[in-house]
């Protein structure tokens, strides 16, 4: 059994499921996961990505879906026996589902590949983690110190995205791709895979790409995440006088031929350091989601780019910062002073460098097999 149930964790899982399935062909996947992982060969029972919510409060009206997909998958466990059950990231499902597992369970083995952000905020969890977890398979060097000293059986297997963010042509050979002149400054826009966070992000942003966009030659591309429907992000475009593309399957291409990026928290932040572009790193939640959590959260910075240097190399815009103003200011700097870019890039070179070069599929699918042997 497999719970892939956010975007990036059912690309993860798919890269993972086409290499478990290369070095064992009998093997049979079922469980939570998206298209991807589909593709990958697995049998699909639920699908949580068409869901899209994030925070708190938002998840409310979705229980009876979660309930109802943690007691069938549960129950599986006697239907179908299967060997081993994979958890990737979504802690607060993953880790019920695990308890309620192993409960009834004692005897089944649970790995987790892309560990809950525990060390960042609500780190209780890890006892949880000690109590249904056989084994963590991390995807950051510093995770594997943090769960060693919480005696959690864990290793390290090197980040997916190291493998999959890689140029395959030239930056010129790119930018005349998507149409992009040599002298034109381009930005790269990512506001998230959720319509929560293109509700969050956009307006604000393109508020400040128009003045921008008055003041320098600035061409501006959204990557459209395959989570969102095009006309759901023409409906905020529609609203502004900004000009911006939109741009569907081409997310590595954008971030490989932009100057710089304008890139909300996530996944997304790390991808667009592994093509070491220079950016401003936006970071919302609703108001109420910000006050219930505001006293479990633990960490420095939200940009994981930040995270992994232990240093701000990339500005953060919190909360309330996430406004016009100063999204136009931090821009600004980045748009007029390339030295500026330049500094910063360099400061992401070191982020692969620090990440290694792992093949983290490979590494997760022979520890899992090793696992399924024993």
């Amino acid at each position: 059994m497999i719970v892939a149930g956010e975007a990036s964790a059912d690309l993860h899982a798919s890269s993972l499921v086409c290499k478990l399935k290369e070095m064992n062909p009998s093997l049979e996947i079922y469980g939570v996961g998206g298209q991807n992982l589909k593709q990958a060969g697995a049998k699909i029972w639920f699908d949580f990505s068409r869901i899209g919510v994030v925070g708190i409060l938002e998840i409310l009206p979705k229980l009876k879906f979660f309930l109802d997909a943690r007691k069938k998958l549960s129950q599986s466990v006697e239907t179908e026996k299967p060997d081993l059950v994979i958890l990737l990231d979504l802690p607060d499902f993953n880790l019920s589902l695990a308890k309620k597992i192993k409960r009834k369970h004692p005897e089944q083995k649970i790995v987790y590949y892309i560990s809950p952000q525990v060390w960042a905020w609500r780190k209780g969890r890890v006892k949880t983690i000690r109590k249904y977890i056989d084994r963590m398979l991390v995807i950051f060097p510093f995770e594997k110190t943090f769960y060693e000293h919480a005696n959690v059986p864990v290793e390290f297997v090197g980040h997916p995205l190291i493998e999959r963010v890689r140029m395959d042509k030239t930056r010129e050979q790119l930018r005349a791709e998507l149409g992009v002149k040599s002298e034109e400054l381009l930005l790269a826009f990512l506001p998230g895979s959720r319509k929560e966070e293109l509700r969050l992000y956009m307006p604000s942003s393109l508020s400040a790409l128009e003045k921008l966009q008055k003041e320098f030659s600035l061409r501006v591309m959204m990557a459209l995440a395959p989570t969102l429907k095009e006309d759901l992000a023409k409906l905020y475009l529609s609203q502004s006088s900004s000009k911006v593309e939109l741009l569907s399957g081409k997310t590595y291409d954008l971030l490989f031929a932009a100057d710089l990026g304008l890139i909300g928290s996530g996944t997304a932040t790390l991808e667009s350091a592994l093509a070491e572009l220079p950016m401003v790193i936006l970071a919302r939640s609703s108001t109420i989601n910000y006050w219930l959590a505001r006293f479990l959260v633990d960490v420095p910075f939200f940009g994981l780019p930040n995270l992994i240097a232990e240093k701000e190399i990339c500005p953060e815009l919190f909360m309330y910062n996430v406004n016009p103003k100063r999204i136009y200011e931090e821009l600004k700097k980045l748009i007029s002073d390339p030295n500026k870019r330049e500094r910063q890039k360099a400061e992401l070179k070191k982020i692969r460098e620090r990440l290694g070069e792992k093949q983290a599929s490979s590494e997760a699918a022979k520890l899992i097999l090793e696992m399924l042997n024993d």
